[in-house]
């Protein structure tokens, strides 16, 4: 259905909007953009180590699907078609803004897993978490223009959180207290992440995402 919709989206806009695939920026800055990304799955990865608590590791293909369903679903709705309006109809002067808006809405529709089962105090911490990961590929897909970059992104970031943390459910839902110490490592470390690629992407006003997205519209 996310791939169907950003069809739809695409040949209503056409030809003024040039699609969602192709980058619209180098090798070089894409380099540069994915580099938070990855240090975040890396320090996600060595939290065990640094924490000093045994590794979990339980893959499986449920996992592989909702991973999925996050990275194409998710991304498709709270980023490639809403930030492609934002980045059409919205004034530079309140993209910023809009941006950061968007992200707090993509962290509180996290809040109803605790209708599903989810612990109270994980949910209000996987509110603020989203958040910050929101404006991790809110960068990757407003500095490349592409959707490959967002999804791929979330996909593998969830599909490590499903498989690397013993507190979440078969089904993804965080059903366990974390520890104060792994709390507050993946917060902070959220957080810092997600400042640094807000203030990346933010640097000289969207001045870099603004150019790009310029080309998207047709000049437009």
């Amino acid at each position: 259905m996310a791939v169907i919709t950003m069809i739809v989206f695409w040949l209503w806009f056409s030809p003024e909007f040039k699609g969602f695939v192709k980058p619209g920026c180098s090798a070089k800055s894409i380099c540069i953009l994915v580099i938070p990304f990855v240090l975040l799955e890396i320090f996600t990865l060595i939290e065990p180590l640094i924490l000093q608590r045994p590794f979990y590791f339980n893959p499986s293909l449920n996992a592989v699907f909702m991973a999925l369903a996050a990275g194409f679903g998710e991304e498709t709705m709270f980023r490639i078609l809403s930030l492609a309006i934002v980045m059409k109809y919205v004034k530079k002067e309140k993209r910023f803004a809009v941006i950061i808006i968007l992200a707090v809405i993509f962290g509180l529709s996290h809040a109803g897993n605790v209708t599903q089962g989810a612990d109270l105090v994980m949910t209000v911490a996987q509110v603020i978490h989203s958040t910050f990961m929101a404006f991790v590929f809110t960068g990757l897909y407003l500095g490349t223009g592409s959707v490959i970059f967002p999804i791929f992104a979330h996909g593998l970031h969830d599909f490590i959180s499903f498989t690397t943390d013993p507190s979440v459910s078969g089904d993804g839902i965080i059903v366990q207290q974390y520890g104060m110490g792994q709390l507050l490592y993946e917060l902070v470390l959220a957080m810092i992440i997600g400042i640094a690629v807000l203030y990346l992407l933010n640097k000289n006003k969207l001045a870099k995402a603004n150019e790009l997205w310029s080309e998207k519209w047709s000049n437009n």
